[in-house]
């Protein structure tokens, strides 16, 4: 036998497993939903082309468990042996969401009831996979909708004891990480500390959707208000991973069709409650007790030309309506409890209430004893106290999970409503709550394949007690990111968290879960659904082949915060390589006298020998 050689492949296959342990470079992905051995090979092309390490993915109770006292772990093998062959290291999702557990196991519903089945899983996967797996994920978002009934940091550190005892005696080098949070969720990682669990992880895992610091104060604050939690548990040499982060690129018609749509559903219902439209039109928003600055920092298209006042619940509470006309009540899912009474009180006083989102006012969030904030859905609560309601699929027999299908009600247009169609809506509003004497208005209604009405996606809420209205939406009222800013993003966020201290970043998505251009849910992915690539794909690979596989923070040489300048070097030369690129569209800058305008990012090698002349130009 060749000794020496055999020493070279040694050292060799430990150099390719240090740089995947030390590597960024991550992606999540679905793999084992198709069974065809086509798409997993493609899944591994697009990987090894982007430059990517690591593949995030679930390895869920219900699929290996789902016969009691037999662990069936097949399809992951052959996952897990092409992956490695191909150098991507696989980060397991080792969790038993209730949903996916009853279908075989119900049993084991929930698993923090049955703590042996949990122990004996975790032992099952860790003593299969020594060797093979170096990471493992313990849950995910378990502080938001993967946790029923609703989100509980007791329960899930009573899982995550387990995971962590039984990995640890079968692999005492593993890394055991807590399950991503929901973006910055420092109430939720208190309250893991609270109940015990500061022993039983070696990094935490987060989900910061959305532009990063370098874009955004708010999310600036809370990256850091994470850190020092951490830091004042003794935990500040934990590693951070961020096992999602991203956005969709999904469209919507509706400003298309009518940019202004919603300004002049505002002016209808000024006219209902008797006020005269503005010119210039005051809108208030919530600054944010939960996540400071994350509300106000959002940008809405569909509101053009409008200004924003930032409110707290106290000044909502004494605001004069006459002042500040509109307030956006919901974007989305969800309420801060402390905005709901000042909010209904706005509304009884005269203001106009905005109820925007998928199913607005579904979810609240509510501080717990303990002064740390949780949430849970909370629509049987909230629907009935600002008297609005809706419908879906689950809801009401006969009504469509989707539909394209929309209408102007007779008699809007000449409210200015324009014509619409072909926008995609999920949910729809209903009068359902309303008290004797209240009215409802529909503004645009939703078809189904037979073009009959099935409920509202725009309607006004307006009451025999109170002065003001609620308009609602269901509509999908705004669209993501164009896949140009999705790349921009994706570069930007890697560089400034790499830099801040993040050990490794997961975009999510691979490959986008469907092909339905308006569904948010289908348009996560750097490449299609054929996966052809997207121009995050692009950028993502152009990252990686510049920075090289595991690079290495340098320093911040930023001149002004309108411009982003970082120093890294690459292991595998030692070059030194300057990311730049401004934080506005219309920022400039020069390095080394050369100019580079707009927020694309730039790698720029230097000189290891003499600091690169950057200026920020005005």
């Amino acid at each position: 036998m060749n000794h020496s050689r055999l020493l070279i492949a040694f050292c060799a296959l430990l150099q390719s497993v240090t740089l995947i342990a030390g590597s960024p470079w991550g992606i999540m992905s679905h793999p084992l939903w198709s069974n065809k051995p086509a798409d997993l090979e493609m899944e591994i092309k697009r990987c090894k082309e982007a430059g990517i390490t690591c593949m995030r993915t679930d390895f869920g109770f219900g699929a290996i468990a789902g016969e009691k006292g037999k662990y069936n772990f097949t399809r992951y093998d052959n996952l897990v042996d092409k992956m490695g062959a191909a150098g991507i290291e696989i980060l397991p999702i080792l969790e038993g969401y209730d949903w996916e557990v009853a279908k075989k196991r119900s049993d084991a519903v929930p698993l923090y009831r049955h703590p042996e089945e949990w122990r004996a899983y975790i032992r099952a996967v860790a003593e299969h996979y020594k060797g093979k797996i170096h990471a493992y994920e313990i849950w995910n978002e378990q502080d938001g909708g993967f946790w029923k009934p609703s989100p509980n940091a007791a329960q899930y550190v009573s899982l995550l004891k387990i995971a962590f005892e039984e990995i640890k005696k079968v692999d005492p080098e593993a890394t055991v990480i807590v399950g991503g949070l929901c973006g910055w969720n420092v109430d939720f990682l208190r309250d893991i500390y609270l109940n015990g669990g500061k022993d039983y992880f070696d990094a935490i895992a987060t989900h910061p959707y959305g532009w990063g610091p370098d874009a955004s104060p708010g999310v600036a604050a809370q990256f850091q208000a994470f850190k020092q939690l951490l830091a004042e548990n003794g935990d500040q040499g934990k590693e951070i991973w961020i096992t999602e982060f991203g956005t969709s690129t999904f469209r919507s018609s509706l400003l298309e069709q009518q940019p202004d749509v919603f300004l002049r559903a505002i002016d209808l219902a000024m006219k209902k409650i008797g006020r005269k439209p503005q010119s210039k039109l005051k809108v208030g928003v919530p600054v944010g007790l939960r996540t400071p600055g994350k509300i106000v920092d959002a940008p809405r298209k569909w509101l053009p030309g409008v200004e924003y006042v930032k409110l707290t619940p106290e000044e909502l509470s004494k605001l004069d309506p006459q002042e500040v006309p509109v307030y956006i009540g919901c974007e989305n899912l969800g309420i801060e409890e402390d905005y709901l009474e000042p909010s209904r009180k706005y509304v009884e006083k005269g203001g106009i209430l905005l109820a925007f989102g998928q199913v607005p006012y579904y979810v609240k969030n509510y501080r717990q004893p303990n002064g740390t904030w949780a949430q849970k859905d909370a629509a049987g609560e909230l629907h009935p106290f600002l008297r609005i309601g809706f419908e879906a699929w689950w809801t009401k027999k006969g009504l469509p999970q989707s539909t394209f299908h929309i209408r102007t009600v007779p008699g809007m247009t000449q409210e200015g409503i324009k014509e619409l169609g072909d926008v995609y809506v999920t949910r729809f509003l209903s009068p359902k709550n309303l008290q004797p004497g209240d009215t409802y208005t529909p503004i645009v209604q939703a078809l189904n394949g037979r073009n009959e009405p099935i409920g509202e996606a725009l309607a006004l809420y307006t009451f025999h007690d109170w002065k003001g209205a609620i308009l609602g939406c269901t509509l999908l009222f705004d669209s993501g990111l164009s896949e140009e800013e999705h790349a921009n993003m994706i570069q930007r966020n890697y560089l400034e968290y790499i830099a801040g201290g993040v050990s490794k970043l997961f975009v999510y998505n691979l490959r986008n879960k469907g092909t339905n251009l308006a569904e948010r849910e289908d348009n996560f992915g750097i490449v299609r659904r054929d996966f052809s690539p997207k121009r995050a794909f692009l950028a993502y690979r152009e990252m990686t082949t510049a920075l090289g596989s595991d690079p290495e923070f340098l320093k911040d040489l930023s001149p002004a915060p309108q411009v982003r300048a970082l120093l890294f070097r690459r292991t595998e030369d030692g070059r030194q390589i300057l990311a730049v690129w401004n934080t506005t569209a219309d920022g400039s800058c020069e390095v080394n006298g050369k100019l580079y305008n707009g927020t694309r990012v730039n790698f720029i090698p230097v000189d290891s020998g003499a600091a690169p002349k950057i200026t920020a130009r005005p």
